[in-house]
């Protein structure tokens, strides 16, 4: 499986049948056309193509093309989605308006990548996102969501003790070849 950044807050999930767009924003609602659309904003639009799009949006379990999707109520308004494309399982905490209780935290359970918001705004900061991490098994974390110019990465990196790290255009994970721990991955905005 394959995890691309698109910018903001819009992530790419490439398995080997089907693709999953998550959090796309209008310009990149349309453009790569996966059948497959998370969303947890609503005011983002996307087209339709002869009824062959699902577009999945709060709490509930749906498995579409032999992909798992489980939203789970983050809150008011919030949902936490994962996501198991070719066994291996991605979740995507968005912006928290407040920290998950252990037994939201618990019922999630555990999952390979964890994807984090971590823009303005985010009521999460980095330790606490790292120890959902280590609370879930998660052996990679991506945050997503940042402004460059104000500072949220380096923030994010400093806090996380993960200075220094090099960005890359894409992240391939395998089930069966999954680093010890939890790794920082930055990947580079591809637009």
């Amino acid at each position: 499986m394959e995890i691309k950044y698109l910018g903001k807050k819009t992530i790419f999930l490439k398995g080997k049948k089907e693709s999953v767009v998550v959090n796309p924003d209008e310009r990149m609602a349309n453009k790569d056309r996966p059948r497959i659309v998370i969303k947890n904003e609503t005011k983002i639009e996307v087209d339709g193509e002869e009824g062959n799009r699902v577009v999945v949006m709060g709490p509930g379990e749906y498995e579409i093309g032999g992909i798992e999707i489980n939203g789970f109520s983050a809150g008011v308004g919030e949902t936490f989605y994962s996501v198991t494309i070719d066994g291996v399982t991605v979740g995507i905490l968005g912006q928290l308006k407040e920290q998950l209780n252990d037994k939201r935290v618990d019922k999630i359970g555990g999952v390979d990548v964890l994807v984090a918001d971590i823009g303005e705004g985010s009521k999460l900061g980095a330790k606490a996102i790292m120890s959902l991490a280590k609370k879930w098994g998660a052996n990679y974390v991506i945050p997503v969501g940042y402004n460059s110019d104000n500072g949220d990465l380096k923030k994010f990196m400093d806090e996380s003790d993960t200075e220094g790290q090099e960005a890359v255009e894409i992240l391939k994970v395998d089930k069966d070849n999954l680093p010890e721990g939890s790794e920082v991955i930055i990947l580079k905005e591809n637009k």
